[in-house]
């Protein structure tokens, strides 16, 4: 299936108000959630889908919603209880209140070519640290919402918008936790699915088609395997992936102002450490062809893409030595030549990059492909990108040929 690329700066429109309400004098502050329903029962009769299978990952490191903490932020059932919007998708749209931000990437991982909106919030009289290479360093009461939805036609992305599922994210005392919520077909209510879900989509692409495909929801469990690293113990914690310097650091309108995302962060006194702007890593927008050469949009897809697992500290990563996080340098273990530890057969080739032969290189294919068990990520798509997929061809095949043994 291709269908063309959809511009990430569409993903506004989920928030049909929410850039002007950052600079509104709305007094909606949310404060913690409200300790009634925290149980994790399916409220709002939304139906489990026995095809969306936990994955038993084990949630090493990582707390269960029951454990005692006496410091612990409550997480309710249904989207509302958090109280950080206002509206809902059936109203107009899901509007952040103040104190929650909207904001965007520079290049997003792709996603089923799903239109995404993001909004983070910290607390009051909390503050988030800068890191240069990591993800911020977010204090305990933090929330970072993903909004997952699909227009019936893409070129006509505000209108129609079906709202699938929102994915949160929430710093606990004890770490990182992950809370899908799926959204009801009245879109009036999302309620959370710690088993998954699969839904059914349907849109017309940019290019008139007409597109079917099952959409997965993942489980909470599944949640974790994209998120998990390695800390200095061995253990496996939690980790957000898209809240880096390197992809925040571009403008986006707030109050009808274009401000740096990470300059604005600041000026709100939500984080420090900041350094010169001329000191930030920037991520292009790998889509760009102006905005930078095309090894550094290939690794910079590669990177937010798969480099959450595939780095020196992620499963992924340690099991197949393949690292394709934007700060490896070795061309050996970024793929060149390099026999996979067990991608199995029939993946396209021996090896996971052949320079100058994307069509012989395992890492193209399984960005391609959409065979079950073969493609990759294994989880989070389930059709292939297509322009993602042929910006990696383009990559590999510039770069100089080498006769791989």
């Amino acid at each position: 299936m291709r269908t063309s690329f959809v511009n990430p700066r569409l993903s506004v429109v989920l928030l049909a108000l929410a850039l002007a309400a950052c600079g509104s004098s709305n007094p909606e502050v949310p404060g913690p959630p409200p300790d009634a329903g925290t149980t994790v029962s399916d409220a709002g009769g939304v139906e489990e889908d026995a095809g969306v299978p936990d994955a038993g990952t084990v949630d090493a490191g990582v707390p269960d919603a029951g454990t005692p903490d006496a410091g612990r932020v409550p997480v309710p059932t249904v989207l509302s209880g958090l109280g950080l919007f206002t509206g809902t998708p059936a109203d107009g749209g899901l509007v952040p209140v103040e104190g929650n931000v909207p904001y965007t990437l520079s290049t997003a991982l792709f996603s089923d070519y799903a239109v995404k909106s993001r909004t983070l919030y910290i607390p009051p009289g909390a503050v988030a640290h800068y890191q240069p290479k990591d993800a911020l360093d977010l204090p305990v009461g933090t929330f970072i919402t993903k909004t997952f939805a699909f227009p019936a036609d893409l070129r006509k992305p505000d209108q129609d918008v079906r709202v699938i599922e929102t994915r949160v994210l929430v710093r606990q005392p004890t770490g990182w936790e992950a809370w899908p919520y799926v959204w009801n077909d009245a879109q009036t209510e999302a309620t959370q699915a710690t088993g998954g879900r699969s839904r059914s989509v349907t849109f017309i692409d940019l290019e008139g088609k007409t597109q079917a495909f099952t959409y997965a929801v993942p489980s909470k469990n599944q949640c974790l395997q994209c998120h998990h690293l390695q800390d200095e113990t061995g253990a496996q914690v939690m980790h957000p992936i898209g809240v880096k310097a390197r992809y925040l650091h571009h403008a986006n309108t707030y109050g009808g102002v274009e401000r740096d995302q990470l300059e604005y962060l600041a000026s709100l006194g939500k984080l420090d450490g900041l350094p010169a702007p001329a000191e930030l890593p920037k991520a292009p927008d790998a889509f760009d062809a102006t905005a930078a050469d095309l090894t550094t949009r290939a690794r910079t897809y590669l990177d937010i893409n798969c480099g959450h697992c595939h780095n020196p500290k992620g499963t992924a990563g340690i099991t197949s030595r393949l690292f394709l996080n934007i700060d490896n340098t070795d061309v050996f273990t970024l793929g060149e030549c390099k026999r996979p530890g067990s991608a199995g057969s029939g993946v396209g080739g021996e090896f996971d990059i052949v320079p100058g032969n994307h069509a012989e290189s395992i890492l193209w294919y399984r960005l391609h492909t959409e065979e079950d068990g073969k493609m990759m990520p294994q989880i989070g798509r389930v059709v292939h990108h297509a322009e993602g997929s042929q910006l990696i061809a383009d990559w590999i095949d510039s770069l100089p040929p080498k006769t791989c043994k």
